[in-house]
């Protein structure tokens, strides 16, 4: 195979094009090394060489490229070079050189994210743990990287993230808000003994007049709701639904009894 042009492309690459119009982009490395000139020729295993040697730089300029935006694991990596066609030996051996430059660690990456977290998120451990998983991390690097999230800084976030809840919610009846924190902590991913202690220190007091707010607002949406139903079918709706949502029997009762006064059409 002959030499046929060469010609410069931007970042120190050449497309180099041969006399059976087969075109190839090469770093200056293998220009150099293959004499990639003008009018050169190559034997069949000079070229099985020169392709292999190309299709690995390119592969690890498109990983370097893919990587400097931000973090990326082992197993992105992987991904990312399987859509761009190369095969699970040409991975490995971008994968190994991106681990001797240092700029692809799992280990360093888990220990990133979970400060990122911590300092930026409400996530607990177990959440976290989960999408570290999910990037392709081992469980033994994940344990190790875990020791930053430390029963103190998680009890700490755990308060944080469950004051944020009960502000959200503060509409509901006091039991509801109070398995509506705990749920939350739960499925953000917090230790149930953190748990315990948050909601003990959290402390939060129920309070008569936002507790019967509450109620009315909740009543009232399934009193109207059920306004064609016969009047003793609508009062057990009523009762069940605001059961339920954990207000007090004698509370709701109260409540219909002064629904009933008032519906003077419907009695």
């Amino acid at each position: 195979m002959k030499v046929t042009k060469v010609k410069k492309q931007k970042k120190e690459t050449y497309t180099i094009e041969f006399d059976n119009q087969m075109f190839l982009d090469v770093s200056e490395d293998l220009l150099i090394e293959f004499r990639l000139i003008k009018g050169n020729e190559l034997d069949q295993a000079e070229w099985e060489r020169l392709r292999h040697k190309a299709s690995y730089d390119r592969g690890l300029q498109l990983a370097l490229a893919y990587i400097s935006y931000q973090l990326r694991t082992v197993q992105e990596v992987n991904h990312f070079l399987q859509e761009k066609g190369f095969n699970r030996e040409q991975q490995k051996k971008i994968i190994q050189r991106l681990a001797d430059l240092r700029v692809i660690d799992d280990a360093f990456y888990a220990e990133s994210y979970i400060r990122t977290q911590v300092s930026l998120s409400d996530k607990g451990p177990k959440q976290i743990q989960q999408k570290l998983k999910q990037k392709g991390i081992n469980d033994e690097i994940i344990q190790k990287a875990l020791h930053l999230f430390d029963e103190q800084s998680e009890r700490e976030l755990a308060l944080k993230t469950a004051i944020k809840l009960n502000k959200k919610i503060h509409h509901k009846s006091h039991r509801e808000r109070l398995q509506k924190i705990r749920l939350g902590l739960l499925q953000k991913g917090y230790q149930s003994s953190i748990i315990e202690q948050v909601m003990e220190q959290l402390a939060i007091e129920a309070d008569e007049q936002e507790e019967k707010n509450a109620l009315e607002k909740a009543g009232m949406l399934v009193w109207n709701r059920n306004s064609r139903l016969p009047f003793t079918k609508r009062k057990q709706k009523v009762k069940q639904a605001l059961y339920s949502k954990g207000f007090a029997s004698d509370a709701i009762q109260e409540f219909i009894d002064k629904e009933c006064i008032d519906d003077t059409e419907e009695i």
